[in-house]
């Protein structure tokens, strides 16, 4: 500034003269304020001063006082230490303040709150501004203070404060500040990434190392011994840059001892939520997701945001559509035409019949899968592997395995394959592009339309009918050189008098009772006759011990629809069952099998629970349904169904601690149960499904029964189990055993949309699932390439009526 200056202003003439004698104040500082030329150049500063100043300095000595011309304006100021003490607010953190002071006002007695409102109110009524440091003691005004727009803000502030804001105006100011925050953080993190990538850009330049042509001073290489003039470097121009190989060396492992450590952020995309909860939640569902598809050698990128679905009447539809409504992505829809997944009691052929058939060449290897590893013998034995369960679980712990839970989804044999993602880190954890699961399986199917799920299998009789399911499993187990009637009830399937299955049925009659008339311990020649067709809610089921009646039953020669005649299962009755608490009971036990893009596998729920009757057990009156049978169809027509346990089930827990109580063990009983179940699939592979359609699945419900000498029988297998809910048990069993079906069978091939919602994940673990592999077509198959005896099982009637098959 120049000594002498002359700033021109209405009512305002303002001369700067020997300003080095003035003695300055702390607040007239250069180094901390703005200066005074500045400051009276400010806006509105002449608003202020121009009704109230005459003259501004008459000596250059000193400063003189000023106060407002009119008296009314003329109080004594408020001594400044009176004042509140108000400090200077950054931006980006006034709604901190303002929220901390709002507090701390809250927390103040109501004495105190008085007083610094009082204060609050001499404060805001502005009669004296100081706009000058206090000279000899007196209230002066400080020029060098504070701008008028920081005085505008701080009466705001007053006003927010003190709750005599406009409330609109308060939002709007409230709205302002957290834009400038939100801005102020996005242009904080812009930053760092420039940074960032400026580092990556542009590295570390060794100053030893880098030499330019002007200033580096080579020695005469060619006097070094042991080299010859043509290892001698030649001389170039421009840069050149000596890296040796060690230094070379050090400098790549001092960058990855520097590499960063993985932050738990998988999706980059500022759209997805940065919270590491999220992302883990998040990623590790599509990593679910996309591991099932590749084990079915398939991709799916999700383009539609909202799946259609049918879901038929009866058997408890209203529970199957509460469950898809719980994934946000499904609609329910009244027509099943342009549905992509439908649901019904029977099977609809129509769909079938317009479904992809993904039938591969039998010569042909599956060249999506690996080939399996292991060996297989059949001989006399019967069928193992050579490499056992226990021999790949210890190759899975030699391969360091992470998560133990994917052997519920995958083979060992693929879980091997997976090894390099289930055993990675950080990102690389997580198979979550098609990159990615390409480097695993070169050959996968894309699906990115919608395709269509049917919940029933081609030719699913052959484990749903009961003269199939028999049928079957004798010619499996005898190409396994095991006895049938080790895992069935002695069971004949009856054409006609005439027929070979009835002399044999009357040659184990008349054997069995000779056996009794021996024994001195009495026992019973009953036999259960079923329809051999049809057979639901128990109707047609009769039980006889006479063969003259037996005989007469089996001759009724009703006809079918189609004119031929009807057939019957006679099986022998279990005259000697495992009783509970002295009344009959059998187990329920459920079973998935899924045909997805043509690759079958067979699934065991872990989960089940004991059906008991209402009725003490008796052998003398075989007519009473209410003894008997157990299945719910029949039991909830009796006057004491319910009156024992509630809606007459029993929980495998409850159960387990009963069969140890009579000197049994229920883990044996369990593992035989889940071999049958495996045995079932083996037994109608390349049967069932034989066309493999693209995409089906269908829950089975597997019905046991346990002698007195605790054996374990198959009873049969129904394609549509109840799903009813007549009990708390129940009530927590079906809907869980549902929704796991749905995480195996329907989420992986139609996932939900991209998403940036945290309230939108449905499930946070995804491999807590009770569904366990049992079979997969992959490892199971090589070894049923014997060829079966193919029985004839005649005519197969597909069921008309609803609800399930009983016992």
């Amino acid at each position: 500034m120049a000594d002498k200056e002359q700033i021109a202003m209405p009512y305002l003439n303002f001369t700067f003269q020997n300003m080095q004698n003035i003695k300055y104040s702390e607040h007239l500082t250069p180094q901390k304020h703005r200066s005074m030329e500045q400051l009276l150049k400010s806006p509105g500063i002449q608003d202020l001063v121009k009704d109230s100043i005459k003259s501004v300095l008459n000596n250059p000595n000193h400063i003189t006082q000023y106060r407002y011309e009119n008296q009314e304006r003329s109080e004594s100021p408020m001594p400044t230490s009176q004042l509140p003490k108000l400090e200077r607010y950054n931006n980006t953190n006034v709604l901190k303040q303002i929220h901390h002071l709002k507090q701390k006002k809250n927390a103040n007695s109501p004495k105190s709150y008085k007083k610094s409102c009082n204060l609050h109110q001499k404060f805001k009524q502005g009669r004296f501004l100081q706009m000058f440091p206090q000279v000899d003691g007196q209230n002066t005004l400080n020029i060098q203070s504070k701008p008028i727009h920081v005085i505008k803000r701080i009466k705001l502030q007053e006003a927010f404060l003190n709750n005599s804001m406009d409330a609109r105006a308060e939002r709007d100011i409230i709205e302002k500040l957290k834009q400038k925050m939100e801005m102020d953080k996005q242009n904080r993190l812009n930053d760092i990434e420039t940074v960032k990538a400026l580092k990556l850009l542009e590295p570390r330049k060794n100053s030893q190392l880098l030499k330019t042509s002007r200033n580096s001073k080579f020695e005469n290489i060619s006097n070094m011994s042991g080299m010859s003039q043509s290892q001698q470097i030649p001389q170039v121009t421009g840069p050149i840059i000596l890296q040796p190989i060690q230094q070379q060396q050090q400098v790549t492992k001092q960058k990855k001892k520097k590499q960063k450590k993985f932050d738990g952020i998988y999706f980059i995309d500022p759209k997805y939520p940065q919270d590491v909860v999220f992302q883990e939640k998040y990623a590790s569902m599509r990593h679910y997701f996309n591991i099932l598809n590749l084990s079915n050698c398939i991709f799916v990128q999700p383009t539609v945001n909202i799946y259609k679905a049918y879901v038929g009447k009866g058997n408890n539809g209203m529970l199957v559509r509460q469950i898809l409504k719980s994934r946000w992505w499904w609609s329910i829809q009244d027509e099943m035409e342009q549905c992509h997944f439908v649901w019904t009691q029977l099977k609809v052929n129509s769909i079938h019949e317009n479904m992809k058939s993904l039938i591969k060449n039998p010569n042909e290897q599956n060249t999506c899968q690996s080939a399996s590893s292991s060996i297989t013998t059949i001989g006399s034995i019967g069928l193992y592997k050579q490499d056992d369960q226990s021999d790949n679980e210890q190759q899975i712990k030699n391969n360091k395995i992470v998560n133990s839970q994917w052997s519920k989804f995958l083979s060992f044999n693929e879980i091997r394959q997976y090894s390099q993602i289930l055993n990675g880190q950080g990102r690389f954890s997580k198979l979550l592009t098609l990159e990615q699961a390409q480097n695993i399986k070169m050959k996968l199917t894309i699906y990115n339309e919608p395709i269509k799920v049917h919940n029933h299998l081609e030719n699913n009789f052959h484990l749903g009918n009961k003269k199939a399911l028999f049928y079957n499993m004798k010619a499996y187990y005898e190409s396994q050189n095991i006895n049938v009637f080790d895992n069935l009830p002695v069971t004949y399937h009856i054409k006609s008098l005439d027929g070979p299955e009835y002399k044999q049925f009357l040659d184990a009659y008349k054997e069995r009772q000779q056996l009794i008339n021996s024994e001195q311990d009495k026992r019973r020649n009953i036999w259960i006759i079923k329809p051999g067709e049809i057979t639901n809610r128990g109707n047609g089921i009769k039980i006889s011990e006479d063969l003259n009646e037996i005989q007469s039953i089996l001759n009724s020669r009703e006809l079918h629809k189609n004119g031929s005649y009807k057939t019957f299962i006679v099986q022998l009755y279990i005259d000697r069952p495992l009783l509970y608490n002295k009344r009959k009971f059998d187990i329920r036990c459920y079973s998935l099998y899924v045909s997805i893009n043509g690759n079958q596998k067979g699934y065991w729920y872990t989960e089940g629970y004991v059906r008991t009757s209402s009725k003490e057990f008796s052998m003398k009156n075989l007519t009473n349904k209410m003894i008997h049978l157990t299945n719910d169809a029949v039991q909830k027509k009796g006057e004491d169904y319910g009156k024992y346990e509630k809606g007459n089930k029993v929980s495998f827990e409850e159960f387990a601690v009963y069969i140890e109580n009579l000197g049994g063990d229920f883990t044996k009983i369990y593992q035989k149960m889940k071999q049958m179940a495996t045995d079932q699939f083996r037994a109608v592979y390349g049967k069932m499904d034989q066309n493999k359609k693209e995409n089906t699945f269908e829950i089975f419900g597997l019905d046991f029964m346990i002698d007195d000498q605790f054996k374990v029988l198959m009873i049969e297998a129904n394609t549509n189990p109840s799903i009813e809910i007549c009990c708390p048990l129940l009530s927590k069993l079906i809907p869980q055993m549902l929704d796991n079906a749905f995480k195996i069978s329907l989420d992986p091939i139609f996932p939900p949309p991209n998403f940036y919602n945290p309230k939108k994940i449905i499930c946070d673990n995804y491999l807590d699932n009770k569904f366990e592999l049992v079979f997969d077509e992959v490892t199971d198959a090589p070894l049923l390439n014997q060829s079966q005896q193919n029985y004839d099982i005649g005519l197969i009637e597909e069921e008309s009526e609803e609800e399930e098959e009983p016992q």
